[in-house]
């Protein structure tokens, strides 16, 4: 079974791994022409089989020029990596790969900040790591994506859910101020899941919180960043997930205060550099 498996065409093995990946369909639909882009140019690699990708030819990927013979730009080459990471996790877990071609494709840095804010395809490969990992972890992202970070993540109570909302409190720490942080619609079935596993009291930490609490839940986070092999990259940490949902809110509404307020950040040159976004001063 397993060799008739790994014999699937390569096109076709491709694709049904988009459509089982641990995604949204907006995603989905987003990471399809990559994926499609993958396709054609392993096929023109004679390559017949996913099981025949090898480092070396996605490193040639994930680093090959655009259609128009132009050298592709570094937010580019890290897109492809992300995408072809979260297709061939889904293709592991179904029998159509043994291992991962682009564990070891190195790429400069995505910017040249201290930290910088994810980026959606790293959030969507996050996501599917954090899924599979344990309703703990997944918990902990999903938490993360609602700004969430340090002490915050360890004191959530399951009390403090709003699941109908898409919402939860975060009670604030030492830089941050308590509010409502938005969950995203994978976050609310993340955290469905954990609220499901758990009786009652803190949501992802199984101590009395303080220190410790706030140690095992940041690590909870760098794991996922290690194991989507992001973990490396200078300008990534723990805090780029809040940063991700800071720039969301700046994108939409045009307004850093607004970023702010969202990530609990009382210093809008605190917010500014979570979300990579220059203050223009008079």
């Amino acid at each position: 079974m397993e060799d008739r498996t790994r014999a699937m065409p390569l096109r076709k093995a491709l694709e049904q791994c988009l459509r089982e990946a641990s995604v949204s369909e907006v995603s989905r639909t987003r990471m399809a022409s990559t994926v499609d882009r993958a396709i054609v140019y392993f096929e023109r690699l004679g390559i017949e089989r996913l099981a025949d990708v090898g480092p070396a030819e996605a490193a040639s990927f994930v680093t090959s020029r655009l259609s128009s013979g132009l050298v592709a730009s570094v937010s580019t080459k890290h897109h492809r990596r992300s995408v072809l990471r979260t297709v061939l996790r889904a293709a592991r877990r179904a029998g159509l790969t043994a291992g991962d071609p682009v564990v070891d494709v190195v790429l400069p840095p995505r910017s040249s900040c201290r930290t910088r804010p994810l980026a959606n395809d790293e959030v969507e490969l996050c996501r599917d790591v954090a899924w599979w990992t344990s309703s703990r972890v997944a918990g902990c992202w999903a938490l993360a994506e609602a700004t969430a970070r340090g002490v915050e993540l360890a004191n959530v109570r399951k009390i403090d859910l709003d699941l109908d909302a898409g919402r939860v409190w975060i009670g604030g720490g030492r830089r941050t101020f308590a509010r409502w942080g938005t969950l995203s619609e994978w976050g609310v079935s993340a955290l469905s899941r954990r609220s499901n596993d758990i009786g009652t009291g803190l949501l992802v930490y199984a101590g009395s919180g303080g220190p410790a609490g706030q140690v095992s839940t940041c690590r909870a986070v760098g794991v996922v960043l290690l194991r989507a092999g992001l973990a490396a990259e200078p300008d990534v940490r723990p805090a780029s997930v809040a940063g991700w949902a800071g720039r969301a809110v700046l994108d939409r509404t045009g307004r850093i205060e607004d970023a702010a307020m969202a990530m609990g950040v009382r210093s809008l040159d605190r917010a500014a550099n979570l979300v990579a976004h220059s203050l223009s001063r008079s």
